[in-house]
């Protein structure tokens, strides 16, 4: 077993060991990838160029779900196996990060789904899951839908159906398999990016690699190499092959943050536009999370952002179907902006709603195995067919998948050189609502939170008032979760820039300094990260 996350460890390890299998993309295919791979017994690098779940995986619309929308499409084997995984997250693998959400989705006549259309949809789709009888989806007739949300318009309203899904925290998932895979023996590090290839023969050997901490280069080796770069997949594979094609069309998602006063919803509801493309409309405590849009991305992948026309077209889909709602730009609290890697070949021309949103597979002539795509939810399948290729390409036998059956860290008992005597008391200390908050965020991992706040009494306290985190989790991140800045803490560690963005605004300061005492930093490198996170959330209003 390796130490808990250590950042110059792993670097360490980096440059002197050579592992069987590399992996580029310290996102949620590339996270589990390093997992499964670890926890099969092969000797594993996972890179990062920015912070964990840097870009796509900590942007998405938060829903762990098989993809209803996907039905009509014809796509059955993608929503059977996205519910087969979602309930293995939820029930098994993953139940403190993996939660229930309940739906209600309004029929319109002449918009989208039709009511026979939605009831048998939503028929295969709790057969798909195996759904207890208690969450089947429910038929319900218009005024059983204008009881239960006043404030949908009643237009054309013919009807509805409530149903169940799933949500998380996709970058704490990501994360968690980040954990898994270093608690297996993996050596991971994020701000550590590749630059080039080296190549022995017809066959790459070497990663040319950059701190781009502490500025040093070197080359790391390993036997196979996997590129799970997300949206810059096509530029990872132009450093092997010069003239190789791009094998993915990019799709930008946009979600908007509104207070939940500006947008009264009782019930997380599923709407349409004019054509019949679905937008989430999801209350999370004091805010209501509203998206996705999906439109053609050509620009640089770090350069994606939220645009007024974003804006303008969640806003009509709200103002069409909650008329009495009047939103403006101006109550846009905050907003993210994340891409797709959706299948190029064969499918140009089509709506990006209509693309299949399988992952691509495939072998560089110079070995490297290649994966983009691919859904949230499906994550540890995919990596168990990535891990399953390099086993054989290694020559080794693939055996059992490890992770169809072993829970994540925060989902399962400390090991015993993470435990602590004192460990139940300190849970027992904590007030009531900061225990709830550590269990629901860490799970089982809470107890290590939980006793540096019995060891210093003032790390007990929220960060700023109303902030449902406490200055505790900090220090626990900075010591236990490879932090360099106050982004990855309220953007990632915690989503707390989307969940609560008042009050991230609010914490920044608490953080720096606590940061500041963890890192070593000087009042002007906390003024200088504390301007780097006011820019980082006026561009998430820029379009306001």
């Amino acid at each position: 077993m390796g130490s808990i996350l250590n950042r110059e460890a792993s670097l360490a390890r980096f440059r002197g060991e050579e592992f069987d299998l590399a992996v580029i993309g310290g996102g949620i295919n590339g996270a589990a990838v390093a997992r499964d791979a670890a926890m099969r017994g092969l000797r594993v690098a996972l890179l990062e160029r920015g912070d964990f779940a840097g870009a796509t995986s900590s942007r998405s619309s938060k829903l762990i779900h098989g993809g209803f929308r996907y039905l009509p499409q014809g796509q059955f084997k993608l929503v059977y196996s996205a519910l087969r995984e979602r309930e293995r997250l939820r029930r098994h693998t993953a139940p403190h990060l993996v939660h229930p959400i309940r739906f209600l989705f309004p029929v319109y006549r002449g918009r989208g789904f039709g009511r026979f259309t939605m009831a048998l949809g939503l028929t295969l789709y709790d057969l798909f899951a195996r759904s207890p009888r208690a969450e089947w989806h429910s038929t319900l007739n218009a005024a059983n839908v204008r009881e239960l949300e006043p404030a949908l318009s009643r237009d054309g309203l013919t009807g509805g159906a409530m149903y169940y899904d799933a949500w998380a925290d996709d970058a704490r998932v990501t994360f968690e398999n980040v954990l898994d895979a270093d608690l297996h023996g993996a050596a991971a590090a994020n701000y550590a990016g590749v630059e080039g290839f080296v190549r022995v023969g017809d066959r790459i050997a070497a990663a040319s690699v950059r701190d781009l901490i502490g500025g040093e280069s070197y080359e790391l080796r390993a036997k196979k190499f996997l590129n799970a770069a997300g949206p810059w997949v096509d530029q990872v594979r132009r450093m092997d092959d010069p003239s190789s094609r791009d094998t993915v069309r990019l799709t930008k998602g946009v979600h908007l943050v509104f207070a939940r006063t500006m947008l009264p919803v009782r019930e997380s509801l599923v709407l349409g536009d004019e054509s019949g493309r679905i937008v989430f409309v999801m209350p999370h405590d004091r805010y209501v999370l509203v998206g996705t849009t999906d439109t053609d991305f050509g620009g640089d992948p770090a350069t994606v952002a939220t645009e007024p026309v974003d804006v303008e077209y969640l806003l009509g889909v709200l103002a069409a179907s909650l008329p009495g709602i009047k939103l403006r730009a101006a109550d846009v609290v905050s907003s993210f902006a994340g891409l797709r890697s959706l299948v190029l070949a064969g499918e140009q021309g089509k709506r990006p709603s209509s693309v299949p949103r399988e992952e691509v597979i495939e072998v560089s002539k110079a070995g490297m195995i290649n994966v983009a795509g691919g859904k949230l939810t499906t994550h540890r399948e995919i990596a168990q067919k990535l891990v399953d290729l390099a086993m054989k390409e290694l020559g080794r036998p693939i055996g059992q998948c490890p992770t169809l059956t072993a829970p994540l860290p925060g989902a399962r008992a400390l090991r015993a050189d993470e435990r602590s005597t004192s460990d139940d008391a300190a849970m027992r200390d904590l007030p009531g609502a900061a225990r709830e908050i550590l269990r629901t965020r860490y799970g089982t991992r809470a107890e290590i939170v939980a006793r540096i706040a019995a060891e210093r009494p003032d790390l007990a306290t929220a960060l700023a008032p109303g902030c449902p985190v406490i200055k505790a989790e900090v220090v626990h991140a900075v010591r236990s979760e490879m932090i360099h800045s106050i982004q990855d803490f309220l953007i990632r560690r915690t989503s707390l820039s989307w969940r609560y963005p008042v009050e991230a605004e609010a914490a920044a300061p608490a953080v720096a300094k606590l940061l500041g005492s963890e890192l070593g930093w000087d009042g002007a490198r906390e003024k200088a990260e504390l301007a780097s996170f006011a820019t980082e959330q006026r561009a998430r209003r820029v379009a306001v």
